[in-house]
């Protein structure tokens, strides 16, 4: 059964409510609502400890452009960066989806630039979450993928359109998530 996690309500497309750290089933997928940046990640492990019939972890959310990527498009996230440029981790991505980098830190994006963002060689993102998640499931040898909207250009206007763009996607971001949980169930960890 796959774990799929969230941030924050909005980016929820199922119609189910959620608490913070509370598992909750719904259509053969176990769902968490794991809040931002770090405590998302301790949210996870209790989550995962909690339920080993958790086979897999997909995370979706919003995000913000940093460069190469407008709003409303999806990416699967193949690789993450630290702030100052170095790679950190590299993830399996999401098969039929665009692959872009994420550049994660602890803080909400306002926007401004990363110079080394050409290094990345993919559109790049910012996530609070992905790096952190990834490692709880790293060490607990568990496959894990990220599939991130954009919601904004990237200009530090994140809370003006992020409700509204994950709201539009919503019907898209389900059948997403949907098909996206499949491989991992299966046990498939190409892309």
């Amino acid at each position: 059964m796959i774990l799929v996690v969230f941030a924050t309500p909005p980016e929820n497309p199922f119609d189910v409510h959620l608490e913070k750290g509370i598992v909750a089933p719904h259509e053969g997928k176990l769902l968490l609502l794991a809040g931002m940046g770090v405590r998302a990640a301790e949210r996870l492990a209790t989550a995962l400890a909690a339920h080993p019939e958790a086979t897999g972890v997909l995370e979706f959310g919003g995000a913000a452009a940093v460069s190469g990527a407008g709003p409303g498009e999806y990416y699967s996230i193949a690789r993450t960066f630290f702030p100052d440029g170095v790679p950190a981790t590299a993830i399996s991505p999401v098969a039929g989806l665009p692959r872009a980098a994420a550049v994660c830190g602890d803080e909400i994006y306002r926007g401004g630039g990363f110079a080394w963002s050409a290094a990345a060689g993919m559109p790049l993102l910012y996530t609070m979450e992905t790096l952190s998640l990834h490692e709880v499931c790293r060490r607990r040898n568990l496959p894990f993928r990220s599939i991130r909207l954009v919601t904004d250009d990237g200009r530090g206007d994140l809370s003006k359109n992020y409700r509204a763009a994950l709201a539009a996607a919503r019907e898209t971001t389900t059948v997403l998530i949907d098909a996206a949980t499949l491989p991992l169930v299966a046990g498939s960890l190409s892309s």
